[in-house]
C-alpha cells in the first residue's frame, strides 16, 4: 500500500498533470481580473454570470481551496520525487563507483566506447590520459589480471541542481501560498485634507486596519499645454501612532509610494455629492459686515447679526420663478423671490432678505477625493529568490554536462605496449559531447601511438 501511494506521489505523470492544472487556472486568473469588488463584477458580467464565478472562484481563484489543494500536491511530488532518486545521485558524486564491467554490462544507450592500442607503457599512459581527462577519482590496478581501472568525474556536483530547481519551485509555491493568505488588495477614498487607517478588500469589502495613517495632503491634476490630462497626482503623508509624520510623498500612477512593505498606488480621483452650501450674509447697514457659512440642510448656524440662526432647506415643489431653497429662521419661513433665469451664474442668488441682513447663496462645497489601491504583498522576495534559485538551477542542468569517463588499461608485450579501452556515459545525450569525446580521443591515441 505504501508502495503504491509512494509510486504515484512521485510520478511524473502526476507532475505534469498538476502543472497543467496550474497553468490553466492561472490562466483563468489572467483572463478574469482577480480581487476586484463585487459590486464591480456585477457590472461587468451580470448578475448571473457573477454568481457562477463566484461559485467556481474564478475571482479569486489564487486563494481558492483547489489552488492550495494542486499547491500542496505538488510540494507532495516535488518531495517524494526528490527523496526517491536522492540516495542514486549521492552515490553517483561520492561513491562507491561502479567498475566499467559494471558499466559495460548495462548497456547504456547513450555510453560511448573506443578502444585502441597504447604504443606506450601504463604509466606513460596514465600520464597521457590524465593530461586530457584531469585528475582521475579512482585509480586501482588488479595485479592478478594485470589491469588498471582509472574513473574520471566532470561536473559531478551538478547533478544535484535538479534537486535545487525542486526546492525553488517548493520557496515559489510557499510565497504565493503565504501572499495569498497574508497579503491583501484593498481600496480606499482619502478627501482632501483628511486622513484615515482603514482601507476595504477588493474581493470582499471588509475593512482592514493598516498600520499607520494616510493623510492627502493636496491633489491637482496636470495639464498638457493643448488640455488634455498629463497625470493625476496626490500628495500623501503617512503617520505614524504617535502622530509623527514619517514620509511624505507624490504619487501618480505607476509612480507609487512604498512604506512598511505597504504599496499606495494612485487608482482614481473625483469629488463626493455636495454636502452643504456656501451662504453669504451681508449686513445691508454695514458693508463691510460678510460672514461665510457652509451649511449643511436641515442644520441650524449662528448668523453673527442679532442672536439670528438660520438653516438652509431643500424647498419642495417651488413654484415658477422660485428658487428650490429657503432659508428658515425659527418656525418662520422665509421663501426666496429671486427668480430661476439669471444670465450671469457668477452673480451670487439672493435667496432672501430679513430685516437688515441678505442671504446669498454662492455655490456649494465640493469636497475631493483621491481613491487609492493599497496593497500588501510581504513575500514577494520569497518568490523572487525562488525564482532566482530556480533560473541558477535550471541553467546549470541545461548548459553543463555532467560526464563520466571510465578507461581500462592492459599491459601488453611485458608492459611495453598496453591497451586502452575508454568507456563515457554523459548525463544527457548532446551531440556536443560526442563530438568532443572523438576530439579528446583522438588526441589521446594519436600521443600514445
Amino acid at each position: 500500500m505504501l508502495s503504491k501511494l509512494n509510486k504515484f506521489f512521485s510520478s511524473t505523470k502526476l507532475a505534469i498533470f498538476i502543472f497543467i492544472t496550474i497553468g490553466s487556472v492561472s490562466m483563468i486568473g489572467t483572463f478574469i481580473d482577480q480581487g476586484n469588488t463585487m459590486s464591480r463584477y456585477k457590472i461587468i458580467y451580470g448578475a448571473k454570470v457573477f454568481s457562477v464565478l463566484y461559485w467556481l472562484g474564478f475571482l479569486n481563484v489564487y486563494d481558492s481551496w483547489y489552488f492550495i489543494l494542486l499547491a500542496a500536491l505538488l510540494i507532495i511530488n516535488l518531495i517524494m520525487a526528490s527523496v526517491n532518486i536522492f540516495p542514486r545521485t549521492l552515490k553517483s558524486v561520492f561513491g562507491p563507483y561502479p567498475s566499467f564491467k559494471e558499466i559495460t554490462d548495462k548497456k547504456n544507450p547513450k555510453a560511448v566506447y573506443k578502444s585502441f592500442e597504447s604504443g606506450k607503457g601504463i604509466k606513460e599512459t596514465i600520464s597521457v590520459l590524465n593530461k586530457r581527462l584531469g585528475a582521475p577519482v579512482i585509480n586501482k590496478t588488479d595485479k592478478s589480471s594485470r589491469e588498471t581501472e582509472l574513473y574520471y568525474s566532470k561536473n559531478s556536483i551538478l547533478r544535484f541542481s535538479p534537486y535545487i530547481a525542486h526546492l525553488s519551485i517548493i520557496i515559489i509555491v510557499i510565497g504565493i501560498l503565504l501572499n495569498a493568505k497574508y497579503g491583501f488588495r484593498s481600496y480606499t477614498n482619502i478627501k482632501v485634507n483628511e486622513r484615515t487607517n482603514i482601507s476595504y478588500l477588493l474581493k470582499n469589502n471588509k475593512p482592514i486596519k493598516l498600520p499607520f495613517v494616510i493623510r492627502l495632503d493636496k491633489y491637482e491634476t496636470e495639464y498638457y499645454h493643448d488640455g488634455i490630462t498629463k497625470a493625476y497626482v496626490s500628495t500623501i503623508s503617512i503617520i505614524n501612532k504617535e502622530h509623527i509624520n514619517l514620509l511624505t510623498k507624490d504619487i501618480k500612477v505607476n509612480h507609487p509610494l512604498t512604506y512598511d512593505g505597504i504599496t499606495v498606488y494612485q487608482a482614481s480621483y473625483g469629488h463626493y455629492k455636495p454636502t452643504a452650501a456656501k451662504i453669504l450674509i451681508l449686513n445691508l447697514k454695514n458693508s463691510k459686515y460678510k460672514k461665510v457659512v457652509y451649511a449643511q440642510f436641515g442644520k441650524f448656524y449662528d448668523a453673527g447679526i442679532g442672536n439670528v440662526k438660520f438653516k438652509f432647506v431643500p424647498y419642495k415643489n417651488p413654484k415658477r420663478g422660485e428658487i428650490p431653497f429657503f432659508i428658515e429662521l425659527g418656525n418662520k419661513r422665509i421663501l426666496n423671490f429671486i427668480p430661476l433665469s439669471i444670465k450671469n451664474y457668477r452673480t451670487p442668488l439672493i435667496l432672501t432678505k430679513y430685516d437688515d441682513m441678505a442671504f446669498l447663496y454662492e455655490g456649494v462645497k465640493n469636497y475631493y477625493y483621491s481613491g487609492f489601491e493599497i496593497t500588501k504583498n510581504s513575500y514577494v522576495g520569497v518568490i523572487w529568490i525562488g525564482s532566482v534559485i530556480l533560473i541558477i538551477s535550471l541553467f546549470f542542468s541545461f548548459f553543463f554536462n555532467q560526464r563520466e569517463v571510465w578507461v581500462r588499461l592492459m599491459n601488453l608485450k611485458d608492459g611495453k605496449k598496453s591497451k586502452v579501452e575508454i568507456l563515457a556515459v554523459p548525463k544527457k545525450k548532446f551531440e556536443s559531447f560526442y563530438r568532443n569525446f572523438n576530439k579528446k580521443t583522438d588526441l589521446i591515441k594519436k600521443a600514445l601511438i
